[in-house]
């Protein structure tokens, strides 16, 4: 059985912009949602892999997916994999390259096959899995983590926020990629007053479609604000005033954006989140004595 893991912690944020704007601010750490420190399998994805790591049956199995040579799902999977005893194997997108990232997951274990980026798009495609080799009695996990059968896993970060708080919070903020996180997000909120605001990492106008195309219960959508002015440029894209760093012993990327007080955070995801809700904040998007909550949802290892 895999040991549970207690609530991750909520932390009141005094940065100066939202004590200027009258606005009380949190940050719910689910970077420390794991079983070790600084290990990738933290944050969302814990909560995404949750119906995996579940299984009864998984010791000893093979699971495949998919990712990016610097993906932090393919990291996070192949850390289950070596902490809770079944084999991975992943194909990565692109030509093959060597980076800290793969060097980490290679040492849990993982094999590693790489597809030009015209035959991953077809990663998903059954035909396409069987001529690369995959066998009807492996497990697949998609490409990031996401299976409807993950959301409640992943609201459940809102659950815990709402019992720290004592109430529901007037704005809950995330970062999307796929819209997993999110979703789950937005079915929990759904009912309360609390508005979800969606920052996606990618530029485009299609991450309402993607998080649609999660939900079960469309009429979840009515708590969703997108956000989209803090993609800048697109995944992986910067700017030039942030600083990019890796810490000695860690893997992942770090990011400051040069504001105060601020938790470590990684550049593609949550330093953009940051950097949108502490701009919104000092720009008066945020009623004066509302509470905001910020998930940091990982990538610090």
């Amino acid at each position: 059985m895999i040991p549970p893991l207690p609530a991750s912690p909520l932390e009141r944020l005094h940065h100066p912009a939202a004590e200027a704007a009258g606005v009380q601010l949190f940050v719910k750490r689910d970077d420390h949602y794991s079983w070790e420190p600084l290990d990738p399998l933290q944050g969302n994805k814990v909560r995404k892999l949750a119906p995996l790591l579940a299984r009864d049956d998984l010791r000893g199995r093979m699971v495949v997916s998919f990712g990016g040579a610097y993906s932090n799902h393919v990291a996070a999977l192949s850390s289950a994999g070596r902490r809770f005893g079944f084999r991975t194997r992943f194909y990565i997108r692109g030509e093959a390259v060597r980076n800290p990232t793969l060097d980490l997951v290679t040492r849990n274990g993982s094999t590693l096959h790489f597809l030009d980026r015209t035959a991953y798009r077809r990663k998903h495609d059954p035909d396409f899995q069987r001529v690369i080799g995959l066998r009807t009695e492996e497990i697949v996990v998609p490409e990031g983590g996401s299976q409807r059968e993950s959301l409640p896993y992943a609201g459940a970060v809102y659950a815990e926020t709402v019992d720290q708080l004592g109430t529901a919070p007037d704005y809950f903020c995330l970062s999307a990629g796929t819209g997993g996180t999110a979703a789950g997000v937005l079915l929990a909120a759904y009912g309360s007053p609390t508005r979800v605001e969606v920052f996606p990492a990618l530029r485009g106008d299609w991450m309402a479609k993607e998080i649609r195309n999660w939900l079960t219960a469309p009429e979840a959508l009515t708590g969703l604000d997108l956000i989209t002015d803090f993609s800048f440029g697109g995944y992986a894209r910067f700017p030039a005033a942030w600083r990019l760093y890796t810490p000695a012993g860690s893997v992942a990327t770090r990011a400051e954006i040069k504001e105060p007080l601020l938790p470590p955070l990684e550049p593609v995801y949550t330093a953009k989140l940051f950097a949108g809700v502490l701009h919104r904040i000092s720009a008066g998007y945020y009623p004066r004595g509302g509470t905001v909550v910020i998930l940091h949802s990982g990538g610090i290892y």
